[in-house]
Protein backbone atom coordinates (compact mmCIF):
# COMPACT_ATOMS: atom_id res chain seq x y z
CA UNK A 1 0.00 0.00 0.00
CA UNK A 2 3.07 2.64 0.83
CA UNK A 3 4.66 1.84 -2.50
CA UNK A 4 1.36 2.42 -4.21
CA UNK A 5 0.98 5.49 -2.62
CA UNK A 6 4.95 6.71 -3.61
CA UNK A 7 3.97 5.48 -6.93
CA UNK A 8 1.08 8.03 -7.18
CA UNK A 9 2.75 10.80 -5.63
CA UNK A 10 5.29 10.47 -7.95
CA UNK A 11 3.22 10.51 -11.20
CA UNK A 12 1.35 13.36 -9.55
CA UNK A 13 4.39 15.49 -9.07
CA UNK A 14 5.41 14.57 -12.55
CA UNK A 15 2.30 15.80 -14.26
CA UNK A 16 2.87 19.06 -12.18
CA UNK A 17 6.22 19.55 -13.19
CA UNK A 18 5.03 18.52 -16.97
CA UNK A 19 2.28 21.20 -16.83
CA UNK A 20 4.17 24.09 -14.79
CA UNK A 21 6.87 23.83 -17.10
CA UNK A 22 4.91 23.88 -19.96
CA UNK A 23 6.16 20.83 -21.60
CA UNK A 24 2.16 19.38 -21.50
CA UNK A 25 1.67 21.76 -24.25
CA UNK A 26 4.90 21.14 -26.36
CA UNK A 27 4.48 17.29 -25.94
CA UNK A 28 0.70 18.33 -27.50
CA UNK A 29 1.95 20.76 -29.95
CA UNK A 30 4.30 17.74 -31.19
CA UNK A 31 1.48 16.14 -32.96
CA UNK A 32 -1.86 18.52 -33.65
CA UNK A 33 -3.14 19.08 -36.77
CA UNK A 34 -1.47 22.16 -38.90
CA UNK A 35 -3.58 24.52 -40.21
CA UNK A 36 -4.34 24.09 -44.07
CA UNK A 37 -1.99 26.68 -45.91
CA UNK A 38 -3.35 28.10 -48.97
CA UNK A 39 -0.70 28.46 -52.01
CA UNK A 40 2.04 31.01 -51.54
CA UNK A 41 3.09 32.84 -54.73
CA UNK A 42 6.96 33.49 -54.94
CA UNK A 43 6.88 35.95 -57.47
CA UNK A 44 5.18 39.31 -58.32
CA UNK A 45 5.01 41.33 -61.31
CA UNK A 46 5.66 44.59 -60.92
CA UNK A 47 5.71 45.91 -64.59
CA UNK A 48 6.23 44.76 -68.08
CA UNK A 49 8.06 47.15 -70.45
CA UNK A 50 8.88 46.81 -74.41
CA UNK A 51 12.51 45.52 -72.73
CA UNK A 52 12.38 43.59 -69.76
CA UNK A 53 9.64 42.40 -67.71
CA UNK A 54 10.21 43.63 -63.62
CA UNK A 55 9.58 41.19 -61.15
CA UNK A 56 9.74 40.38 -57.61
CA UNK A 57 11.19 37.62 -55.45
CA UNK A 58 12.24 36.94 -52.08
CA UNK A 59 16.08 38.77 -52.33
CA UNK A 60 15.12 41.82 -54.40
CA UNK A 61 13.38 42.84 -57.69
CA UNK A 62 14.94 41.59 -61.17
CA UNK A 63 14.88 42.92 -64.78
CA UNK A 64 14.34 39.88 -66.71
CA UNK A 65 14.79 39.89 -70.38
CA UNK A 66 11.30 39.45 -72.24
CA UNK A 67 12.93 36.08 -74.45
CA UNK A 68 15.77 34.44 -72.92
CA UNK A 69 17.18 31.91 -74.85
CA UNK A 70 19.85 30.25 -72.22
CA UNK A 71 18.72 29.71 -69.04
CA UNK A 72 20.31 28.40 -65.55
CA UNK A 73 18.64 26.78 -62.99
CA UNK A 74 20.20 26.34 -59.62
CA UNK A 75 16.71 25.57 -58.19
CA UNK A 76 14.88 22.35 -58.24
CA UNK A 77 11.84 23.57 -58.84
CA UNK A 78 12.50 25.88 -61.03
CA UNK A 79 14.26 23.27 -63.24
CA UNK A 80 11.36 21.28 -62.99
CA UNK A 81 8.97 24.27 -63.85
CA UNK A 82 10.68 24.77 -66.69
CA UNK A 83 11.07 21.35 -68.19
CA UNK A 84 7.13 21.06 -68.15
CA UNK A 85 6.77 24.38 -69.80
CA UNK A 86 9.25 22.79 -72.40
CA UNK A 87 12.17 24.92 -71.79
CA UNK A 88 15.37 23.21 -71.86
CA UNK A 89 17.78 24.86 -69.37
CA UNK A 90 21.79 25.32 -70.29
CA UNK A 91 22.61 24.63 -66.45
CA UNK A 92 20.77 23.34 -63.81
CA UNK A 93 21.37 21.89 -60.35
CA UNK A 94 21.12 18.32 -60.13
CA UNK A 95 20.36 16.07 -56.87
CA UNK A 96 22.77 14.96 -53.90
CA UNK A 97 23.33 12.09 -56.55
CA UNK A 98 27.23 13.62 -58.43
CA UNK A 99 25.50 11.29 -61.79
CA UNK A 100 21.56 12.00 -61.68
CA UNK A 101 19.19 15.39 -61.78
CA UNK A 102 16.50 13.66 -60.42
CA UNK A 103 15.63 10.57 -61.88
CA UNK A 104 12.13 11.30 -63.36
CA UNK A 105 14.47 14.22 -65.26
CA UNK A 106 17.70 12.52 -66.00
CA UNK A 107 16.61 11.32 -69.96
CA UNK A 108 14.92 15.19 -70.90
CA UNK A 109 18.54 16.56 -69.24
CA UNK A 110 20.61 14.09 -70.61
CA UNK A 111 22.79 16.38 -72.26
CA UNK A 112 22.48 19.83 -69.94
CA UNK A 113 25.55 20.96 -67.90
CA UNK A 114 25.06 19.85 -64.41
CA UNK A 115 26.14 21.65 -60.68
CA UNK A 116 25.81 19.04 -58.19
CA UNK A 117 23.48 20.16 -54.93
CA UNK A 118 25.25 20.47 -51.70
CA UNK A 119 28.60 22.01 -53.33
CA UNK A 120 29.68 25.24 -53.90
CA UNK A 121 28.45 27.13 -56.53
CA UNK A 122 31.47 27.56 -59.44
CA UNK A 123 30.32 30.81 -60.57
CA UNK A 124 32.50 30.28 -63.51
CA UNK A 125 31.35 27.22 -64.42
CA UNK A 126 27.61 29.61 -64.26
CA UNK A 127 29.69 32.18 -66.45
CA UNK A 128 31.02 29.89 -68.87
CA UNK A 129 26.98 28.42 -69.33
CA UNK A 130 26.28 32.16 -70.64
CA UNK A 131 23.02 32.77 -69.50
CA UNK A 132 20.48 35.37 -69.95
CA UNK A 133 18.64 34.62 -66.90
CA UNK A 134 19.23 32.43 -63.72
CA UNK A 135 17.33 30.87 -61.29
CA UNK A 136 18.37 30.72 -57.87
CA UNK A 137 17.85 28.05 -55.09
CA UNK A 138 15.95 30.47 -52.23
CA UNK A 139 18.14 31.60 -49.40
CA UNK A 140 20.63 28.58 -49.79
CA UNK A 141 22.20 30.77 -52.36
CA UNK A 142 21.54 34.33 -51.02
CA UNK A 143 24.82 35.01 -50.23
CA UNK A 144 25.46 34.65 -53.94
CA UNK A 145 22.98 36.34 -55.23
CA UNK A 146 24.72 39.68 -55.55
CA UNK A 147 27.51 37.54 -57.77
CA UNK A 148 25.11 35.72 -59.72
CA UNK A 149 23.23 39.12 -61.14
CA UNK A 150 26.41 40.03 -62.02
CA UNK A 151 27.19 37.29 -64.45
CA UNK A 152 22.73 37.53 -65.50
CA UNK A 153 19.40 38.93 -64.39
CA UNK A 154 18.71 36.42 -61.12
CA UNK A 155 15.35 35.44 -59.87
CA UNK A 156 14.96 33.43 -56.53
CA UNK A 157 12.65 31.08 -56.70
CA UNK A 158 12.72 28.22 -53.53
CA UNK A 159 10.86 24.74 -53.15
CA UNK A 160 7.58 24.63 -51.19
CA UNK A 161 6.64 22.30 -48.19
CA UNK A 162 3.24 23.10 -47.88
CA UNK A 163 2.12 20.97 -49.89
CA UNK A 164 2.08 23.68 -53.36
CA UNK A 165 4.96 22.21 -55.00
CA UNK A 166 3.02 22.25 -58.46
CA UNK A 167 2.12 25.64 -58.00
CA UNK A 168 6.10 27.00 -58.26
CA UNK A 169 4.94 26.53 -62.25
CA UNK A 170 2.79 29.62 -61.94
CA UNK A 171 5.91 31.42 -60.64
CA UNK A 172 8.16 30.82 -63.58
CA UNK A 173 5.33 31.18 -65.74
CA UNK A 174 5.05 34.70 -64.46
CA UNK A 175 8.78 35.62 -64.85
CA UNK A 176 8.88 33.99 -68.36
CA UNK A 177 5.54 35.73 -69.45
CA UNK A 178 4.29 32.19 -70.22
CA UNK A 179 1.29 32.52 -67.33
CA UNK A 180 -1.25 31.34 -69.53
CA UNK A 181 1.15 28.20 -70.65
CA UNK A 182 2.01 27.56 -67.10
CA UNK A 183 -2.15 27.86 -66.16
CA UNK A 184 -2.61 25.02 -68.56
CA UNK A 185 -0.29 23.01 -67.48
CA UNK A 186 -1.41 22.73 -64.17
CA UNK A 187 -4.81 22.55 -64.78
CA UNK A 188 -3.51 19.32 -66.85
CA UNK A 189 -2.07 18.36 -63.15
CA UNK A 190 -5.36 19.13 -61.60
CA UNK A 191 -7.54 16.35 -64.12
CA UNK A 192 -4.54 13.70 -63.71
CA UNK A 193 -4.68 14.13 -59.89
CA UNK A 194 -8.30 14.02 -59.70
CA UNK A 195 -8.57 10.59 -62.09
CA UNK A 196 -6.03 8.98 -59.95
CA UNK A 197 -7.57 10.19 -56.72
CA UNK A 198 -11.15 8.24 -58.18
CA UNK A 199 -8.70 5.14 -59.10
CA UNK A 200 -7.30 5.53 -55.20
CA UNK A 201 -10.45 5.55 -53.83
CA UNK A 202 -11.96 2.20 -55.23
CA UNK A 203 -8.36 0.19 -55.08
CA UNK A 204 -6.79 1.18 -52.00
CA UNK A 205 -10.37 1.56 -50.07
CA UNK A 206 -8.96 2.89 -47.07
CA UNK A 207 -6.35 0.65 -46.50
CA UNK A 208 -3.70 2.33 -44.58
CA UNK A 209 -0.35 3.78 -46.67
CA UNK A 210 3.60 4.90 -44.62
CA UNK A 211 6.27 6.75 -46.47
CA UNK A 212 9.70 5.16 -44.86
CA UNK A 213 13.40 6.30 -45.15
CA UNK A 214 16.43 3.95 -44.06
CA UNK A 215 18.63 6.25 -43.08
CA UNK A 216 22.14 6.73 -40.81
CA UNK A 217 21.07 3.09 -39.81
CA UNK A 218 17.80 4.11 -38.85
CA UNK A 219 14.10 3.68 -39.69
CA UNK A 220 12.21 7.00 -39.86
CA UNK A 221 8.50 7.66 -40.96
CA UNK A 222 7.73 10.84 -42.14
CA UNK A 223 4.68 13.01 -40.85
CA UNK A 224 1.39 13.75 -42.90
CA UNK A 225 2.28 17.32 -43.35
CA UNK A 226 6.19 16.89 -44.69
CA UNK A 227 8.14 16.05 -47.75
CA UNK A 228 4.91 14.66 -49.88
CA UNK A 229 2.80 14.26 -47.16
CA UNK A 230 0.26 16.55 -48.18
CA UNK A 231 0.35 15.13 -51.99
CA UNK A 232 -0.17 11.68 -50.53
CA UNK A 233 -2.98 12.11 -47.82
CA UNK A 234 -4.67 15.10 -49.03
CA UNK A 235 -4.85 15.76 -52.93
CA UNK A 236 -4.56 11.81 -53.25
CA UNK A 237 -6.44 11.19 -50.37
CA UNK A 238 -4.85 8.00 -48.86
CA UNK A 239 -5.74 6.66 -45.11
CA UNK A 240 -2.42 7.86 -43.39
CA UNK A 241 -0.67 4.61 -40.84
CA UNK A 242 -2.36 5.34 -37.46
CA UNK A 243 1.47 5.47 -36.37
CA UNK A 244 2.43 8.03 -38.89
CA UNK A 245 2.39 11.53 -36.68
CA UNK A 246 0.32 14.27 -37.98
CA UNK A 247 3.43 16.58 -37.57
CA UNK A 248 5.91 16.77 -35.06
CA UNK A 249 8.19 20.36 -34.17
CA UNK A 250 11.72 20.32 -35.22
CA UNK A 251 11.60 17.85 -37.90
CA UNK A 252 9.34 16.24 -40.50
CA UNK A 253 9.94 12.35 -39.72
CA UNK A 254 10.02 10.45 -36.57
CA UNK A 255 12.61 7.54 -35.76
CA UNK A 256 11.50 4.39 -35.51
CA UNK A 257 13.31 1.16 -33.58
CA UNK A 258 12.66 -2.20 -34.99
CA UNK A 259 10.57 -3.02 -31.94
CA UNK A 260 8.36 0.27 -32.99
CA UNK A 261 8.00 -0.80 -36.52
CA UNK A 262 5.65 -3.38 -35.26
CA UNK A 263 2.95 -0.20 -34.69
CA UNK A 264 2.77 -0.14 -38.31
CA UNK A 265 -0.60 -1.53 -39.57
CA UNK A 266 0.17 -0.34 -43.23
CA UNK A 267 -0.86 -2.36 -45.90
CA UNK A 268 0.85 -0.65 -48.52
CA UNK A 269 4.36 0.97 -47.69
CA UNK A 270 6.80 2.95 -50.07
CA UNK A 271 10.54 3.61 -49.00
CA UNK A 272 13.73 5.04 -50.28
CA UNK A 273 16.79 3.66 -48.75
CA UNK A 274 20.24 5.91 -48.52
CA UNK A 275 23.29 3.87 -49.50
CA UNK A 276 24.67 3.69 -45.82
CA UNK A 277 21.75 1.83 -44.64
CA UNK A 278 21.35 -1.26 -47.37
CA UNK A 279 22.78 -3.46 -44.81
CA UNK A 280 20.52 -2.05 -41.83
CA UNK A 281 17.55 -2.78 -44.02
CA UNK A 282 18.35 -6.45 -44.85
CA UNK A 283 18.98 -6.88 -41.23
CA UNK A 284 15.52 -5.47 -40.24
CA UNK A 285 13.83 -7.61 -43.19
CA UNK A 286 14.94 -10.22 -41.51
CA UNK A 287 13.40 -9.81 -38.01
CA UNK A 288 9.80 -11.22 -37.53
CA UNK A 289 8.87 -8.00 -36.68
CA UNK A 290 9.07 -6.86 -40.35
CA UNK A 291 7.49 -9.70 -41.70
CA UNK A 292 4.06 -9.39 -39.84
CA UNK A 293 3.85 -6.07 -41.06
CA UNK A 294 0.65 -6.48 -43.22
CA UNK A 295 2.42 -4.39 -46.09
CA UNK A 296 5.46 -7.02 -45.99
CA UNK A 297 3.00 -10.25 -45.77
CA UNK A 298 1.01 -9.43 -49.07
CA UNK A 299 4.11 -7.84 -51.12
CA UNK A 300 3.08 -4.50 -50.97
CA UNK A 301 6.16 -2.62 -50.08
CA UNK A 302 7.57 -0.67 -52.77
CA UNK A 303 11.05 1.08 -53.01
CA UNK A 304 11.15 4.28 -54.55
CA UNK A 305 13.81 6.62 -55.87
CA UNK A 306 14.97 9.28 -53.43
CA UNK A 307 15.83 11.41 -56.22
CA UNK A 308 12.58 11.78 -57.17
CA UNK A 309 10.13 11.30 -53.53
CA UNK A 310 12.98 13.62 -51.73
CA UNK A 311 14.40 16.13 -54.68
CA UNK A 312 11.26 16.15 -57.04
CA UNK A 313 10.02 19.56 -56.38
CA UNK A 314 7.04 20.59 -59.23
CA UNK A 315 4.57 19.60 -61.16
CA UNK A 316 6.88 16.65 -62.74
CA UNK A 317 8.00 15.65 -59.34
CA UNK A 318 4.20 15.18 -58.43
CA UNK A 319 3.16 13.28 -61.36
CA UNK A 320 6.47 10.90 -61.13
CA UNK A 321 5.17 10.07 -57.23
CA UNK A 322 1.47 9.65 -58.16
CA UNK A 323 2.85 6.96 -60.84
CA UNK A 324 4.79 5.53 -58.20
CA UNK A 325 2.06 5.12 -56.11
CA UNK A 326 -0.74 4.05 -58.72
CA UNK A 327 1.94 1.22 -59.87
CA UNK A 328 1.89 -0.06 -56.36
CA UNK A 329 -2.16 0.33 -55.30
CA UNK A 330 -3.62 0.11 -58.66
CA UNK A 331 -1.56 -1.57 -61.00
CA UNK A 332 -4.62 -2.69 -63.21
CA UNK A 333 -6.31 0.34 -63.29
CA UNK A 334 -2.64 2.21 -64.20
CA UNK A 335 -2.64 0.27 -66.74
CA UNK A 336 -5.83 0.08 -68.34
CA UNK A 337 -5.41 4.08 -68.29
CA UNK A 338 -2.52 4.03 -70.68
CA UNK A 339 -4.28 1.72 -73.24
Amino acid sequence: MRLQLAVCSLLVLFGWAIVETGQLSNLANRFVQPPNRPSVRQIKLLAETPDYRLVQHALGTTKVPLAPRRIASLSTSATDSLVALGITPVLVTTSWRRDSVTPYLDERLRDVEKVRMGEAINLEQVLAAKPDLIFTRGYSNARLYDQLSKIAPTVSLGGNGSGDRENRILDVGEVLGMSAQAQRRLAEFQASLEQARERLATAANGAPVAFLRFRCNTCVIYTRASMFGPLLFEQLALTPDPAMPVVMTGGGWDVLSVERLSTLRSEYIFMVVDPDSEVYLRRVMDTPIWQDIPAVQHGHVRRVASGTWLSGDGVLGCEAIIGDVLSAIAPEQNRDAAL
